[in-house]
């Protein structure tokens, strides 16, 4: 018999084989079968035959596959009269029994003011681990019925659980305004509530202040919290609060060793049940020692504490980066002594990428050459294939330029392993060992293409049939023109497994919502989100179709014009603009940054006098483009004509850069030559080394895939 594992592949590849076929319209009811029905309903909405949408929705609700069946069950709850919409809901929560479909029924009732059906649809729910959305409505049907269950519920909803917008939002509609009154003791004629409710909306309140960051008020709460919840036990005490007084300790006082000191007296406490309060009370003693240099090996041990202490892969995830970085605060070699014996169990290895970018800073700036080699030899096989494949690379070019007599096997085998990882969309160092190995083009072609025999990437929250069902409905979503609904409905599946649509199916989603766009809505921006979202997954191939979707020439017409006009390269403007807002035409940045090119007003202003444009508007895409492939064009000349210094000062300023320029050669002891690829490796900045990572490896894709030009080559003329 089959494995149930090659059953999926067999599975999915006919599946494959069908969606192929669907392109043709005559094979689409062949195809779609049963499921058809749904698609022409949606039809008959848009053409406002309702009548003639209930009976398709009725015929698929009942022969189609597992969604298509779902959703057109939805649209049925949705017709009708208020009594036939009711029992229609209340047959559909019966039908799904899962926090999907009550939300989606408890949406309808409160709608309809039907709050006992609310309450009686929530009552299993868990409102620890449920949606936030669907616990806001049981709580808000609970009020309204003034059941004696809403004050624990709101309790255990609001210490349970960490703080989201939709708890916040609650608590600003449903606050008692005079309960504040009655805790800072100003009003002694005010309602009489009981210990419980007033205790609890004290706790609300610090966990509010600690949501909104405001964590001096948070701190001056904190000793009646303690007495509360540790001394008096009058009020349960959760991990949740736990946090909480940590981080007000953290952020809101500088009295850390007697803080740190509290919360390890109560991680030692035999009187909490199970080990999760006992943890988050390590790892914030563990924070507040680290903010003391005299404490920094006593915070290390507390770290090591709590990751004995953690109960699942995400805690001890969180406790070995607290470690790694607080070892980073003592000295990079203890930095690296740590890698050496904790890398092995890192379970989430992209958790750790922001490390090893902070660590590698701090190598560089100190000149500790020799602890390249050794980070890489202790991450190969247990950090991220980015990390990995970053770590490779920057050795090998420390043997090449920093270390003398070094040997050529191994630098040529670090940038062969460079080059041999997989870490998705993130090729910039890929390119770079690529290049200084002489790829010609051909060689790259197999670098990206050449086939991997990958075994498929099976859900995990999902069956089978169910998965195919949902591809399906994304599929005629596309083929029946309804490019308004396939991104939300994508994102559903995605953000419930992210193995669940497969790189296939969303590349023909995304070549789809691309067909769609017309410069001004958001399909562009859609597309490339989903296409990028999904090919950073691991363990996939990812094929040419779905590199050109990852790096489209949205706006080509425009681009290609004003890089014309002012003799840059096309395929950097491409890159820049994908970098700075993704192609979406009218985002606008919390800085003030404007259009595709994010052009700050006054930039925008002095671009405008030099180029004698009197009146201009940056949400136009032909203004934009112009404007900011001048100013990368100005800042260039400025630069020396350096292409990868211009990139920089398009992010950070000139100023800066020529800044970073004097500070870079001193820490590479470089007085003449700057190699441009160290120097990057050098900024203090995160955000610009990051930004100078993925234009110039998008520049590069962007002439490989339409150019016909060799990567490394555009890589090199760049850097």
């Amino acid at each position: 018999m089959l494995s149930s594992l090659k059953k999926a592949a067999l599975a999915l590849v006919f599946f494959s084989l069908f969606a192929a076929c669907s392109q043709d319209k005559n094979s689409l009811s062949g195809f779609y079968g049963a499921d058809i029905n749904y698609f022409n309903a949606l039809n008959s909405l848009k053409e406002e035959k309702p009548e003639a949408a209930q009976k398709y929705f009725l015929r698929s609700a009942k022969k189609g596959s597992y969604w298509i069946a779902r959703r057109s069950t939805e649209q049925l709850c949705l017709m009708g009269d208020i009594q036939q919409r009711i029992k229609k809901c209340l047959d559909f929560v019966k039908q799904y029994d899962d926090d999907d479909a009550k939300f989606f029924v408890c949406r309808e009732f409160m709608a309809n003011r039907e709050y006992a059906l609310v309450i009686e649809s929530t009552d299993g729910i868990d409102l620890a681990e449920c949606d936030n959305a669907l616990a806001a409505l049981r709580l808000q049907a609970l009020n309204q019925k003034n059941d004696s269950r809403f004050d624990q519920s709101v309790y255990d909803w609001f210490t349970q659980r960490r703080i989201s917008d939709i708890h916040y939002e609650f608590y600003r509609q449903n606050a008692r305004d005079e309960l504040e009154e009655i805790i800072s003791g100003e009003d002694e004629e005010a309602p009489k509530y009981s210990d419980f409710i007033v205790n609890m909306d004290f706790i609300l309140q610090f966990r509010i202040a600690i949501y909104r960051g405001n964590y001096n008020a948070a701190y001056e709460m904190l000793e009646q919290i303690r007495a509360l919840t540790v001394q008096k036990k009058s009020i349960p005490l959760t991990w949740q609060l736990v946090a909480d007084m940590g981080r007000a300790c953290v952020n809101g006082n500088d009295d850390n060793i007697k803080n740190a000191r509290w919360f390890a007296e109560l991680a030692q406490s035999n009187y909490w049940d199970g080990d999760k309060i006992k943890y988050y009370a390590m790892i914030y003693s563990g924070l507040l020692y680290n903010k003391d240099d005299n404490y920094r090996r006593r915070s290390l041990k507390q770290f090591e504490s709590a990751l004995s202490l953690a109960g699942d892969d995400n805690e001890r995830d969180q406790a070995l980066w607290y470690y790694l970085q607080s070892c980073l605060k003592i000295s990079t070699e203890e930095a690296v002594a740590g890698l050496q014996k904790y890398a092995a169990s890192f379970s989430q290895k992209e958790y750790f990428d922001d490390f090893f970018d902070s660590l590698s800073v701090l190598l560089f700036s100190g000149g500790k050459w020799d602890l390249f080699e050794k980070v890489y030899d202790a991450i190969k096989g247990y950090a991220s294939q980015a990390t990995v494949s970053k770590y490779a690379y920057l050795t090998a070019r420390i043997l090449q330029t920093q270390i003398k007599d070094s040997d050529e096997n191994k630098i040529k085998s670090a940038l062969q392993k460079a080059v041999d990882c997989d870490p998705g969309t993130f090729v910039y160092y890929k390119l770079l060992a690529a290049n200084e190995l002489g790829y010609s083009t051909e060689s790259v072609d197999k670098m990206f293409f050449a086939p991997k025999n990958l075994p498929p990437l099976v859900p995990e929250k999902m069956s089978q049939e169910e998965t195919l069902s949902a591809r399906k409905l994304l599929l005629g979503y596309a083929d029946f023109g309804f490019g308004e609904m396939i991104y939300d409905e994508w994102k559903f599946f995605f953000d419930m497994d992210s193995r669940i649509i497969d790189l296939e199916t969303v590349v023909r989603l995304s070549s789809f919502l691309r067909q769609m766009a017309n410069g001004q809505n958001d399909y562009y921006s859609k597309s490339l989100r989903m296409i990028s979202r999904s090919a950073n997954l691991d363990g996939i191939q990812i094929s040419k179709k779905a590199f050109e979707l990852l790096y489209p020439r949205n706006f080509m017409e425009q681009v290609q014009e004003s890089a014309k006009e002012f003799e840059v390269d096309d395929h950097l403007m491409f890159a820049l603009i994908r970098t700075e807002s993704f192609f979406e035409p009218k985002i606008q940045s919390h800085a003030g940054a404007i259009g595709l090119t994010q052009l700050m007003e006054a930039t925008a202003s002095d671009c405008a006098k030099k180029l004698k444009v009197e009146e201009y508007n940056l949400l136009d895409p032909a203004t934009n483009i112009r404007f900011g492939t001048y100013y990368y064009s100005h800042v260039k000349r400025r630069l020396n004509d350096s292409g990868i210094l211009a990139l920089f000062a398009y992010n950070a300023g000139i100023t800066t850069v020529r800044r970073w320029i004097r500070s870079s050669k001193i820490e590479l002891n470089s007085q003449k030559q700057l190699w441009s690829d160290m120097f990057l490796e050098t900024l203090p900045f995160a955000e610009t080394r990051g930004y100078g990572r993925r234009v110039v490896s998008a520049a590069a894709m962007y002439a490989y895939l339409y150019g016909g030009k060799n990567p490394c080559q555009i890589v090199n003329e760049i850097m």
